[in-house]
């Protein structure tokens, strides 16, 4: 095998691991089940993805998505009265510094007109400093549709 292909090689088998290591997802595991609680989040166990039928009208939960994604420090890049994408800038940790961020996104379904089921998920770029940010952001929302 020459240098060249070799190389791709290399380049090859640095993606398919990146792609696997479990950097997040933009698309939920979860769907409604009218088993799920009102206002009690439903988690994945990686914190990647989340859901949660909160007890609130479709705009109400949009309002509450929007406030929870502004607090962990996201910016809205993209929304409709059902879909909203933000971005959260990467913060430094020592010295490793990624170029990538943390992407969050979050779909709204109206059940009735007094119930939205949420899911959000997170994708990250690889980085040392990331984390997923689906759990919290479903949790503040559960606490701002129970006040």
């Amino acid at each position: 095998m020459g240098p060249i292909q070799n190389g791709a090689w290399w380049g090859a088998l640095l993606c398919a691991v990146i792609g696997a290591s479990g950097c997040g997802t933009t698309h939920s595991q979860f769907t409604y089940r009218a088993s799920y609680t009102v206002n009690v989040p439903v988690k994945a166990s990686n914190c990647y993805d989340a859901a949660i039928v909160l007890g609130a009208p479709l705009p109400r939960a949009q309002d509450i998505a929007k406030k929870v994604l502004i607090a962990v420090d996201s910016k809205i890049q993209e929304e409709t009265a059902t879909y909203i994408r933000a971005t959260r800038k990467i913060r430094p940790f020592a010295l490793l510094i990624g170029s990538g961020g943390e992407e969050l996104t979050v779909r709204l379904e109206k059940i009735d007109p007094e119930r939205t089921f949420v899911t959000v998920t997170t994708l990250n770029m690889p980085s040392a400093t990331q984390r997923p940010w689906s759990c919290k952001v479903v949790e503040e929302m559960a606490a701002m549709a129970s006040r």
